[in-house]
């Protein structure tokens, strides 16, 4: 009982004034942002991954 307590209060602590809830916020916003945007690189990847090793291998070689 007096771990839940314990954690109740930290809780409080940590993320009990509105300013920290809302910095708590910004930050999972952040971190979900930069997952999505490295999502998006990968589906690229995955679907056009042979014609951009094209592309680059015409740029290299002079050709485009």
């Amino acid at each position: 009982m007096s771990m839940t307590g314990w954690a109740e209060r930290k809780a409080k602590e940590w993320f009990g004034t509105p300013e920290k809830k809302m910095r708590l916020l910004q930050w999972l916003v952040y971190i979900s942002n930069l997952y999505v945007i490295l999502g998006v690189f990968i589906l690229i990847y995955i679907l056009y991954g042979e014609h951009l090793h094209a592309l680059w291998d015409a740029i290299r070689s002079g050709k485009l």
